[in-house]
């Protein structure tokens, strides 16, 4: 399990419920951005998080791009 060193993204998306496939798939996404800078991906991930922007993508399966 990754250790959190800057910004606590995991509370932030127990907080917004965030389903644990959706957390995983925008962790993937940084990790490809930012691969070893441990403060950018912290801070991304809670970016993402808290734009709420998954809970669209979400709440729309059948508009999804194919």
């Amino acid at each position: 399990m990754e250790k959190i060193e800057y910004f606590d993204y995991k509370k932030v998306a127990r907080e917004t419920k965030i389903p644990n496939s959706i957390l995983k798939d925008i962790k993937r996404e940084v990790k490809k951005e930012f691969p070893t800078d441990k403060m950018m991906y912290e801070l991304h991930v809670l970016r993402a998080i808290k734009s709420r922007y998954w809970q669209k993508t979400q709440a729309r399966p059948s508009e999804a791009v194919k």
